[in-house]
């Protein structure tokens, strides 16, 4: 990706378009976004083998915002990142798919991550130092995005969906879980 980023950089470079101030910033940019397509690409061509579309972009509604605000596990190479990835997410939709969980019990489950991702807090990433004035912010937003999922979450209980509610609940594990990881990694290395 980083090699592809480079040659779109340098072709709107020589076209004048940006200036060379401007290349890493641009670079940087043109990077992420393949990256984030080729991520994109590859989940919904798992969703739609598995023919659980709804439910990918169910999970990319309660993940991302969360994963974006607490942070989380980073991976040394966005290949490793991507099929980390894609590992997780096809093994949560296959469990929902396949595996019925009453939704007392998935409720239960999904209350207590809700509040373990509320107490563990974010992750800073340390590439990236976040500061006080940002972490509060990033707070906030975590709080409106753990409001926002128990609005779902309890739709999903009133209305019998379990399999939602399952879905909501792996993906709560998940983020509890690389959250802790990265902590850990943090104090240990």
């Amino acid at each position: 990706m980083e090699r592809l980023s480079i040659v779109f950089t340098n072709y709107i470079m020589q076209k004048k378009v940006i200036s060379k101030e401007n290349y890493e910033a641009y670079q940087y940019g043109f990077q992420t976004f393949l990256e984030l397509v080729l991520n994109l690409i590859c989940s919904i061509c798992i969703a739609v083998f598995l023919h659980m579309e709804l439910e990918c972009l169910l999970f990319f509604l309660f993940f991302i915002p969360l994963r974006s605000y607490n942070g989380g596990l980073h991976l040394k190479s966005y290949y490793s990142c991507l099929i980390f990835s894609c590992m997780t997410m096809t093994f949560i939709l296959l469990i929902v798919k396949y595996f019925y969980v009453p939704a007392p019990i998935s409720f239960c489950l999904y209350v207590i991550l809700l509040l373990f991702i509320k107490f563990t807090g974010a992750v800073n990433h340390p590439n990236r130092p976040v500061t006080e004035e940002e972490n509060a912010k990033f707070m906030r937003k975590t709080n409106k995005t753990l409001l926002f999922s128990l609005i779902f979450a309890l739709c999903f209980f009133l209305f019998h969906l379990e399999k939602y509610l399952l879905l909501e609940t792996l993906i709560f594990f998940l983020v509890f879980c690389t959250l802790v990881i990265s902590k850990w990694k943090s104090v240990h290395l």
